[in-house]
């Protein structure tokens, strides 16, 4: 009777620290899920550093920035021998011996051959215009440093239609920055030498969707040679960009 008495106590005790256990282990598991701060699945609060997400004021561009969503630029071969830079001279319908309408991948081969690989390439893509190509053109627009060589048409044949030197797009160290135009002006002069250079010319100064521009003609009202942004017509302003004509200007030409 004794002994029962005994083990019926060590019993009881024993059932009680068992759930006082099993309370305790409940009542943590609780709180631990229900824990002020924590994140549950979905949650979006501002700070979630889910990978892949962009951190706010993330400006990195992806590595596919440079051409069209889902597309893959054309390699573009190397053709011939390089070009000196002498003789890469810009006017109103060619760069030295590139021609307008020659076709692009000669063109695009021969600046590999001379400048190496762009620093940038579109890839053949819809125009919206902005390219000086008429809106709806499929074009391909490629870059060295500030260079850029429009061409039109699809992978299969497309050619040469235009350039724009421009400052704004970098590669200040770039050689394409020494090229000039037949006659003289190269990027970075100055307005007041822009004049001089072409003193036997009209000069304009008009604003364009990309800023204030000169535009040189041969005479008023003949059809345009050259223009680009200027930082303004002052002597001592910078002539920070040279285009030819647009490709969708059916007056333009030399």
């Amino acid at each position: 009777m004794a002994i029962a008495t005994v083990l019926a106590a060590i019993s009881v005790i024993a059932f009680g620290l068992f759930s006082s256990t099993t309370d305790s282990t409940a009542s943590d598991a609780t709180t631990a899920t229900t824990a002020p701060g924590d994140t549950t699945p979905g949650d979006t609060t501002a700070g979630d550093t889910t990978p892949g997400d962009s951190t706010p004021g993330d400006t990195t561009p992806s590595s596919s920035s440079t051409t069209p969503s889902g597309t893959t630029a054309p390699v573009i071969g190397a053709v011939g021998d390089a070009i000196s830079l002498g003789d890469l001279t810009m006017s109103s319908d060619d760069i030295g011996p590139l021609d307008f309408g020659d076709a692009g991948n000669d063109v695009l081969g021969r600046l590999v051959s001379t400048f190496g690989e762009p620093t940038d390439d579109t890839g053949f893509t819809v125009g919206d215009g902005g390219w000086g190509e008429c809106p709806g053109d499929s074009i391909r627009v490629v870059r060295w440093g500030p260079l850029n060589i429009v061409t039109r048409g699809d992978a299969s044949n497309h050619v040469f239609v235009s350039y724009r030197m421009d400052l704004r797009y970098g590669g200040i160290s770039s050689s394409t920055r020494d090229m000039q135009t037949v006659s003289g002006l190269r990027v970075g002069q100055t307005v007041g030498e822009l004049e001089d250079i072409y003193q036997e010319f009209a000069i304009e100064y008009p604003v364009h969707d990309v800023g204030l521009t000169f535009e040189l003609r041969a005479s008023p009202g003949d059809s345009l040679l050259l223009w680009g942004p200027v930082e303004s017509n002052a002597p001592g302003s910078l002539v920070t960009g040279i285009y030819s004509p647009d490709s969708c200007d059916p007056d333009a030409g030399a």
